[in-house]
C-alpha cells in the first residue's frame, strides 16, 4: 500500500492513518473505519477536495473536480488491508 490518493507514491512507513469517519463524528477508530494517506493530504483532507468512503473495507476515492470532473466514485489503486488492486483509468 502506501498513500491511497491516486498519483501519491508516498510509501506505507511515511504515511499517516485517517479516519474516513472522523471519530468526533462517531466513527470507530478500527482498521475497518481507516486508510493510509501521506501527511501532504493528511493536513489537507478537509480543504482539497478528495473525498475518501469504505465500502465493503475497501477505500474508494472522489477526486476533486480539477481532478476529475466527473465526480465519479472509484476505488482506490493502492490499498492498506486488501492484495493491490489495479490502478483507477481516471480517463474513462
Amino acid at each position: 500500500g502506501g498513500c491511497v490518493i491516486p498519483g501519491c507514491t508516498v510509501p506505507p512507513q511515511h504515511t499517516q492513518a485517517h479516519h474516513v469517519i472522523p471519530w468526533n463524528q462517531g466513527g470507530p477508530t478500527d482498521i475497518g473505519n481507516a486508510v493510509l494517506v501521506c501527511n501532504a493530504a493528511h493536513s489537507s483532507i478537509d480543504t482539497s477536495g478528495w473525498n475518501i468512503d469504505m465500502r465493503n473495507g475497501r477505500p474508494w476515492i472522489r477526486g476533486p473536480l480539477l481532478f476529475d470532473p466527473t465526480q465519479t466514485w472509484r476505488p482506490a489503486g493502492q490499498n492498506r488491508a486488501a492484495t493491490p488492486t489495479e490502478k483507477p483509468n481516471w480517463n474513462k
